[in-house]
């Protein structure tokens, strides 16, 4: 397989440019340049959204325009010792092998492959191509903002290729809708007892993932775990805890997490022995989370205003944690493997007067996501917290008859001797929203080989780069003869 260069000079060139989701005009205004530099007109919405308009090759004016979709932004983690500022530091990139790779941080090729496969066909001159509509939206991973403010009328296609899956050789053609669940629990606080030392409850070194990509795979969760630890020692006498925090997004998986706590120094190694205690029992129950770590550190005295948690608020904060749902909870019959509803225990944040959580629910159907809120409702009234839903999106459902995956599958079958896998995917896609404003348009999804999504683990596989290109390259010749 040819080394896609062009691709890859085009993925190097938009990892300089911070993108972050809800910083992405930077990266807006290069494919603005990109699109005047030849000659494209770029439009842009209300939202943030950009359109570029690319003419067909000649003799194929004919054929029906074709979007290319995917999103500017992108998730922004890394790892706890590293130094990289999103605000403005390129991306490190790290070829290894077949694989691409960002030092100490997410790679960005979720979506910023896509951007730059867009981009390199367009670039190409070896095939044919029908009139194109370059659709580049915006605050995608914090809850498919762009798409939701997509103006009606911005696209004139009817055929739509997301760009944004993340295995090659596999068609995705419907994907979970979602929403998100902001609880709020008053906290009541008192004066700790005094001589004590205060200390930090630090939890790393886990995996985390993909809220929905990852959710089935057995992977701890640290919010979950240093509600664990908390129970463990929260009934030494005059021990007190002052916040909690865990998690940062709501689309990921919680690798990290620490509290504030103060204890007596004549018990500080017996608390930090149990610690040890309870972190070797829950690798064992996680083999395949061999870095995880619980540690007990020094930390300068607690800011938190109006003092510790009383043992009441503590232990309603604790059984919070403990009994909010995490994880798959029901499978689908129709695709093998694939999770139908989930929820995510993604980030915990304490303030002087309440406790905020915030989880996020998958399901591929509404009635599976009713429920799945319902259950989330009821956990948090019976800890009498409150509860707000946000970023609300449809399921995109699967259409096995689409006049696309046929063609799609056709070509593929030719060009690599070899069936493609349809799937649908338990994470969230810009195409439910889409499909939602435009009826009728006929959508498929396709990515290369990414792994560790939204973490700092997160790898591009390069071939599978090359024979995605190969793959898009002939099917818009085909659909040029349309």
């Amino acid at each position: 397989m040819i080394e896609p260069r062009n691709t890859l000079r085009i993925f190097a060139e938009i990892s300089r440019i911070p993108r972050c989701s809800g910083n992405e005009e930077e990266a807006a205004r290069w494919f603005e340049r990109w699109a005047a530099a030849h000659g494209f007109p770029c439009r842009r919405d209300a939202a943030g959204n950009r359109l570029i308009r690319v003419p067909p090759s000649a003799g194929c004016e004919g054929a029906p325009a074709v979007i290319l979709q995917a999103h500017l932004d992108m998730v922004c983690e890394k790892t706890p010792e590293s130094p990289h500022d999103f605000r403005r530091d390129p991306l490190c990139l790290v070829r290894e092998g077949d694989w691409l790779r960002a030092e100490g941080t997410t790679l960005g090729a979720d979506n910023g492959a896509g951007l730059a496969l867009a981009a390199a066909l367009v670039e190409r001159t070896d095939v044919p191509r029908p009139p194109l509509e370059l659709l580049l939206t915006v605050d995608e991973e914090t809850g498919l903002t762009g798409a939701k403010r997509l103006e009606p009328g911005f696209v004139a296609g009817r055929v739509l290729i997301n760009l944004d899956s993340e295995t090659e050789g596999v068609f995705t053609i419907g994907c979970a809708g979602g929403v998100e669940s902001r609880i709020e629990l008053a906290l009541e606080r008192g004066k700790p007892p005094t001589g004590l030392v205060p200390r930090r409850l630090v939890v790393g070194g886990l995996h985390g993932g993909h809220s929905g990509i990852d959710i089935h795979r057995p992977r701890a969760n640290a919010i979950r775990i240093l509600a664990r630890l908390l129970g463990e020692i929260g009934d030494f006498p005059d021990t007190a805890v002052f916040a909690v925090s865990g998690g940062s997004r709501r689309n990921a998986i919680a690798r990290d997490a620490w509290a504030d706590i103060a204890c007596r120094p004549e018990r500080e190694g017996e608390t930090a022995e149990r610690i040890a205690q309870a972190a070797e029992r829950l690798r064992a129950l996680y083999p395949g989370e061999a870095g995880l770590f619980c540690e007990l550190r020094e930390s300068p005295p607690p800011a938190a205003a109006g003092g510790a948690f009383s043992p009441r608020c503590l232990r309603r904060v604790l059984d919070l944690l403990l009994a909010l749902p995490h994880g798959p909870l029901l499978p689908d019959e129709r695709f093998e493997g694939l999770v139908h509803s989930s929820a995510n225990l993604a980030v915990v944040e304490t303030g002087a007067e309440s406790l905020t959580v915030v989880t996020s629910e998958r399901s591929l159907s509404r009635e599976g996501l009713e429920e799945t809120v319902a259950c989330i409702r009821a956990v948090a009234e019976l800890a009498q917290a409150r509860v707000r839903l946000e970023s609300e999106y449809p399921p995109w459902t699967p259409d096995p008859d689409s006049p696309l995956l046929a063609l799609c599958r056709r070509v593929y079958r030719r060009r690599f001797g070899a069936e493609p896998q349809v799937r649908a995917i338990h994470a969230g896609l810009e195409c439910a929203l889409i499909g939602a404003l435009y009826p009728g348009m006929d959508m498929i999804s396709v990515g290369p080989t990414t792994e560790n999504a939204h973490s700092p683990h997160e790898r591009l596989h390069v071939p599978s780069l090359a024979r995605l290109e190969e793959f898009l390259a002939a099917l818009l010749a085909e659909l040029a003869r349309e």
